[in-house]
């Protein structure tokens, strides 16, 4: 009778989409944070509205995100690369 109540199914999808793309666009810093970040809200409210299974998922792929993403940016900062640089010796 209560079709309209969420389960929280649709907060899982979500936060498992966003976890996808939050790792497919890891080398875009800012993109990968944000869309880890709406991964992991998106995945709590899953869990507390009782879908376990895709929140999860979303929540873990968000924590990865973030700290490849974290590791990452150290990594470009203390060695001072970039990731679009050519090599002088290239031409």
């Amino acid at each position: 009778m209560d079709e309209n109540k969420s389960n929280g199914k649709g907060f899982g999808i979500v936060s498992l989409v966003t976890g996808i793309i939050s790792i497919l666009f890891i080398e875009f810093i800012i993109i990968s944070i944000i869309f880890a970040v709406i991964s992991i809200i998106f995945g709590v409210i899953g869990l507390k509205k009782g879908n376990n299974g895709l929140a999860k998922a979303g929540v873990v792929l968000g924590i990865v995100s973030l700290a490849i993403t974290f590791l990452l940016f150290l990594f470009l900062k203390v060695l001072d690369i970039s990731l679009f640089t050519i090599p002088s010796w290239y031409k």
